[in-house]
């Protein structure tokens, strides 16, 4: 509720999560980022939709998508309550690598009020366990070079 409550206040507002399922809705954008995660380099897209006043940005990579219950009968976070996948943290930090990049590379104007990239004056609301390397990845990889 957060998001739209926002963006009726007048705010952009984007949120951003996995791609776990094709969501019908979300269009790719064509934007693709490179985010180093361990020993490799991987490829993200982003994919976006409009609803409620609220940029919804789902990034799209392989370590997700084969992590749904309808593709693999698992979950999301691990196999089994209590389990977690031997990938997570890599999972997880390309997508607060992912969410960092974001508002820098995406040009979007689905709204009447707004359009183009939301640029650095930004503020990121990590708000579960797999968003909190933002914070750091923020000071270390972003402000430390004074982006």
């Amino acid at each position: 509720g957060l998001p739209p409550a926002l963006a009726a206040r007048g705010h952009r507002v984007m949120t951003i999560s996995p791609r776990y399922d094709q969501y019908k809705d979300a269009w790719d954008t064509s934007v693709a980022v490179e985010i180093k995660v361990g020993d490799s380099i991987e490829i993200v897209r982003f994919f976006h939709c409009y609803k409620r006043g609220v940029d919804r940005v789902f990034v799209d990579h392989p370590m997700f998508l084969e992590k749904v219950w309808g593709k693999t009968a698992s979950k999301i976070y691990g196999p089994k309550a209590g389990l977690d996948y031997l990938d997570n943290e890599l999972r997880f930090s390309l997508l607060c690598q992912a969410a960092l990049e974001a508002p820098r590379v995406l040009n979007l104007n689905s709204s009447n009020y707004f359009s183009g990239p939301y640029g650095e004056d930004v503020l990121f609301v990590a708000n579960d366990w797999h968003t909190a390397l933002i914070p750091c990845y923020l000071k270390s990889m972003y402000q430390s070079r004074g982006v």
